[in-house]
C-alpha cells in the first residue's frame, strides 16, 4: 500500500527498534537489554532483515503469519465438521477479509505471528485428538505463542493440560521430550535477552491493576493516564463474537448456536468456549481496550460459529443468490477495513511528515512525546528527552519540544507529559518554528521568562 510500511503508534517502534539491537548483537555481540514483551517476533525480524531490511521483515512476517493462520482456519474447519459443504466460503469472507485481522496481516506488530502459532496449536490439539497423531505440535506452537505474546497462555491453557493428560494416557513420554527439547529451542531467544528479567512477570504494571471490577468499569486512570470507553469491559471483550470488526453476521450466528445449543456439548465446541471463554474473562479484568488484544480468540470463535453458518445457508434466499451475497458480503468486509484501516494509515503519513517537518534542525536536543519514537525509527539524529519518563527541571537555549498541548490535555492531565509542558510554558519563552496540521508544533526555547 503507497506510503504505508507497517510502522505506526510506540508499539510498532519499539519492535523496530529491538529487533534492529537483536540484529547488532549478532554483528557485534553487544547485548541488546531487557525489552517489556516477549522477543520471538523480533528476533525472528532481526534474522530476516539481513535480507530485507528490519522494517520490511517485520511486515512480512505479519503478512506471511496472517496467511498460514487462515490456511489452517480451513483446515481446522474442515476437520471438525468434514460433511459440511462452503468451509472455504466461510473463511474466505470472515477470516481473509475480517477487518481486524487483515490489518494484523499489514501492521509492524506481534499480533498475527502469535495468531498464527495459537491456531496452529488448536488445529494439531484437534488432530490429534481425533486421529491420534503426535502431541508434539501443540506444546511447541503453544510455547511460539508464549514467547510471542505472554497473554497467550490464557488462551491455550486448557488444551496444554489436556494434551499432557492425553501424553499419559496415552504413554507418549518421548513426544513430550521432543515437545520440551523444541519449545526450549524456540525459547533460547528469551532466555538470551530476558534473563536477568526470567522472574519478574508479575511486575507487569498491568497485571498488577487487574481486578473482576474492571470487568464492568468503562473509564480507567491508569500509567497511560485516563481513558474512556463507551461500554464496561465485559461487553467491550464480548465485540469478539459480533462487532463489524470482527464478524458482522456475528449476532445472528450467536443467536443460532444458542437456539442450537445442543451443538456446544460436542467435545471441540466445548474446548473452544473454554478456552476463548477463559481468554476474554482474563482480557475483561484488564483496564484498557484494544480490539488487536481481543482478535487473539477470533479464530476459536470463527471455527464455534461455523455450524450456524452452514444453518443460515439453508434457507431458500440464501441460497438462491448465493453468489451476489458473497460479493456483497466481501464488500461489505472489505469498507469495514477500510474504516478501521484509515486512522493506522493517517498515523504513519503523520508521522513521516512529522519527521520531513523536523529534520532540518537534527542534531539538537529534542524532547517529545508519543511521536518520539517514530522519530527515532525514522532515524532522525537528535538527542531525545522523553517527556513522559521523568520531569524535567531545566532546559537550555535553543532546545525543541515537539508537541501537540490540545491533544493530551485530558488523558495525561496531572501525569508527567502534561507536568513538563506546563513547566515549559510557564518558565520559558517559546517560538514557534514548525506547525503542523494536525496540531503538533515544533517549539524552540529562546530563555527563560
Amino acid at each position: 500500500m503507497v506510503g504505508f510500511d507497517g510502522l505506526y503508534g510506540q508499539d510498532s517502534y519499539e519492535y523496530l527498534r529491538y529487533t534492529n539491537a537483536i540484529q547488532e548483537y549478532i554483528t557485534d555481540g553487544v547485548h541488546p537489554g531487557n525489552y517489556f514483551w516477549p522477543v520471538l517476533y523480533p528476533t525472528l525480524g532481526s534474522l530476516l532483515s539481513f535480507i530485507f531490511g528490519s522494517a520490511l521483515a517485520l511486515q512480512l512476517i505479519s503478512c506471511i503469519s496472517f496467511s498460514i493462520a487462515c490456511v489452517y482456519i480451513l483446515k481446522t474447519i474442515r476437520l471438525l465438521y468434514p460433511k459440511s459443504k462452503h468451509h472455504f466460503f466461510y473463511v474466505l469472507i470472515f477470516a481473509v477479509f475480517c477487518p481486524f485481522l487483515l490489518k494484523m496481516g499489514l501492521i509492524v506488530m506481534s499480533d498475527a505471528l502469535t495468531l498464527v502459532f495459537v491456531v496452529l496449536a488448536f488445529y494439531f490439539f484437534f488432530t490429534s485428538y481425533h486421529k491420534k497423531t503426535s502431541l508434539a505440535p501443540i506444546f511447541i506452537f503453544a510455547t511460539c505463542a508464549l514467547m510471542t505474546r505472554y497473554a497467550s497462555l490464557f488462551i491455550t491453557f486448557p488444551i496444554i493440560l489436556y494434551a499432557l493428560y492425553l501424553v499419559w494416557e496415552r504413554k507418549k513420554i518421548m513426544q513430550l521430550f521432543i515437545a520440551t527439547i523444541v519449545s526450549l529451542v524456540a525459547a533460547i531467544p528469551f532466555l538470551i535477552f530476558q534473563w536477568g528479567a526470567l522472574f519478574e512477570a508479575s511486575s507487569n504494571y498491568f497485571l498488577q491493576v487487574w481486578s473482576f471490577g474492571n470487568y464492568f468499569k468503562s473509564s480507567f486512570t491508569t500509567q497511560d493516564g485516563t481513558t474512556s470507553y463507551l461500554v464496561p469491559n465485559l461487553i467491550y471483550t464480548l465485540y469478539v463474537f459480533f462487532h463489524p470488526g470482527f464478524i458482522f453476521i456475528g449476532s445472528v450466528l450467536s443467536l443460532l448456536t444458542l437456539k442450537n445449543y445442543k451443538s456446544l456439548l460436542v467435545f471441540h465446541q466445548k474446548i473452544l468456549l473454554i478456552c476463548s471463554g477463559l481468554y476474554i474473562l482474563f482480557l475483561a479484568g484488564i483496564p484498557f481496550q484494544n480490539p488487536r488484544i481481543i482478535g487473539l480468540a477470533f479464530p476459536l470463535i470463527l471455527i464455534l460459529l461455523f455450524p450456524a453458518f452452514t444453518k443460515l445457508l439453508e434457507l431458500k434466499f440464501i441460497k438462491r443468490f448465493l453468489i451476489p451475497i458473497a460479493v456483497i458480503s466481501i464488500g461489505l468486509q472489505l469498507t469495514f477495513f477500510a474504516i478501521t484501516f484509515k486512522l493506522i494509515f493517517t498515523r504513519t503519513i503523520i508521522e513521516k511528515q512529522l519527521a520531513t517537518m523536523i529534520q532540518p534542525y537534527e542534531g539538537a536536543t529534542l524532547y517529545s512525546f508519543d511521536v518520539d519514537l517514530a522519530m527515532k525509527g525514522r532515524g532522525l539524529d537528535f538527542e531525545f528527552k522523553n517527556m513522559y519518563l521523568e520531569r524535567y527541571k531545566s532546559f537550555q537555549k535553543n532546545d525543541l519540544i515537539l508537541f501537540d498541548p490540545a491533544r493530551y490535555e485530558v488523558q495525561w492531565k496531572g501525569k508527567t507529559p502534561m507536568q513538563n509542558w506546563e513547566f515549559i510554558e510557564q518558565n520559558y519563552q517559546l517560538k514557534v518554528v514548525e506547525t503542523h496540521l494536525e496540531g503538533w508544533k515544533l517549539y524552540q526555547i529562546q530563555a527563560e521568562k
